[in-house]
């Protein structure tokens, strides 16, 4: 069995940057502060989805007469 005065500690000795202090220092991001990002977020992808609506809606519609076209010619 090994006795504790027989073991050799390692010593260690850590460099840490000013800048990595410096970052650990800053506070987190608070959930209020998330939840406000995501709501931004989604009010951007709103108007992004109002735009493919508004490009996308023209063909959509043509692409529903021809089929309605088709199927009236098939019966």
């Amino acid at each position: 069995m090994i006795r504790s005065q027989q073991l050799d500690r390692p010593a260690l000795r850590l460099h840490i940057s000013k800048r990595v202090r410096r970052q650990a220092l800053v506070p987190l991001r608070s959930a209020a502060a998330d939840k406000l990002s995501l709501i931004a977020g989604y009010q951007a992808m709103a108007l992004i989805n109002q735009d493919i609506a508004r490009i996308f809606t023209p063909c959509e519609e043509e692409a529903e007469r021809r089929l309605t076209k088709f199927r009236r010619t098939q019966h």
